[in-house]
């Protein structure tokens, strides 16, 4: 049984070269370590950077074989920060309501199910009678709207690039910020879409040849026809790069930006406290389970890339309603997953105050 009292030796390690690193750096670090929303700040505008790069120079490798490095990792925060914490898990009006739909939804039952979650998250959870009424028109009018059609599949693939601007969206909604530093991320993220989807940026010409050979036929036309089905050049490839740079913003705002976000102490956490934090709040045997997930992805895809992504996204199709469903359940009782930070007067400005998660932290 692993212990967070005696961690894996390379989480001492990297525990060891963080310090190293941070005492290095001396007081050009301090801001970093007492100023979460400057950390944030960091960290997004660089992942929107490395996102922007990676889009322009190698769009088909990462969108072959992103989802099936970082998906179950972002799976898992989905879980842990939209269910877990919140302890949505031990309402069982909920699991009924909300959880029961959202597994038929994982066993191809697709946005029907995910509708009938969302009407689940309105109708079971507190709030206000107004808020769930004007949220329970919406749902119903996408669910007749998709009837009318005759078929979900516009609004599945709709969804399907609307998912990473969402989670962008709950970002942003997680709590009340004392600074607006988070706006410059935001900035970078919008500017980048802007100049990938009217052009502005284009891919490299080794960026749309180069990919995993095993995927079959021309990786171009499979992943154009797949994400961008019926446009035409440019529109086609535009679409499909906007996706890939979208992809791995959202990839960064789950596994990077929310974790920070939902802690109330200002201090970063060491890996060893992270580990144990996970571990509490999901159990060794969910993470086993995804780690044997996560490497049976990784086998599969170096022999068949494109079948592991499609095992992927099959087994994924429920965490982009799953996300709809916490903005429901936001929206009906208007209020945030967190509240802001408390702040306190020093010497070098205002900083969060410490809160109890220290002391559990230092305990561990």
């Amino acid at each position: 049984m692993l212990s967070v009292e005696k961690p894996l030796w390379p989480v001492q390690l990297i525990d060891g070269l963080r310090q190293r690193l941070l005492a290095r750096l001396g007081a050009v670090a301090t801001p970093l370590v007492r100023r979460p929303e400057l950390r944030v700040a960091l960290r997004g505008s660089v992942g929107c950077l490395l996102a922007l790069l990676g889009s322009l120079s190698l769009p088909l490798w990462i969108l072959a074989v992103g989802p099936l490095v970082l998906g179950v990792p972002h799976l898992l925060a989905d879980a842990r920060y939209l269910v877990a914490r919140p302890g949505h898990q031990r309402s069982w009006r909920l699991g009924l309501g909300v959880g029961l739909p959202l597994l038929v939804c994982g066993l191809y039952a697709g946005m029907p199910a995910g509708l009938v979650a969302m009407l689940g998250a309105l109708l079971c959870g507190p709030g206000r009678s107004w808020r769930k009424l004007i949220g329970v028109v919406v749902v119903t009018a996408l669910g007749l709207a998709g009837l009318y059609a005759g078929s979900f599949y516009t609004h599945e693939l709709l969804l399907a690039h609307l998912h990473n601007p969402i989670g962008v969206l709950v970002w942003v909604l997680w709590r009340p910020r004392q600074e607006r530093l988070f706006v410059i991320p935001l900035l970078l993220y919008v500017a980048g879409a802007a100049a990938l989807g009217l052009g502005m940026l284009s891919p490299w010409t080794v960026g749309l040849v180069a990919a995993p050979q095993s995927l079959p036929g021309e990786a171009l036309e499979l992943l154009r026809d797949t994400l961008a089905p019926g446009f035409d050049e440019p529109w086609g490839t535009r679409l499909l790069v906007l996706y890939c740079y979208a992809q791995m913003v959202h990839y960064t705002v789950w596994l990077q930006l929310i974790p920070e976000e939902d802690r109330s102490r200002p201090t970063p956490r060491s890996f060893r406290q992270s580990l144990s934090a996970l571990r509490a709040d999901l159990s060794w045997p969910v993470l086993a389970v995804a780690a044997v997930v996560l490497l049976g992805l990784l086998g599969w895809g170096y022999f068949d890339v494109w079948s592991s992504r499609v095992a992927y996204f099959r087994l994924a199709t429920f965490h982009g309603y799953l996300e709809l469903c916490a903005l429901c359940l936001w929206w009906v009782t208007a209020q945030r997953p967190q509240p802001p930070r408390p702040l306190r007067f020093t010497r070098q400005g205002l900083l969060p105050v410490a809160s109890s998660e220290d002391a559990v932290a230092r305990g561990a």
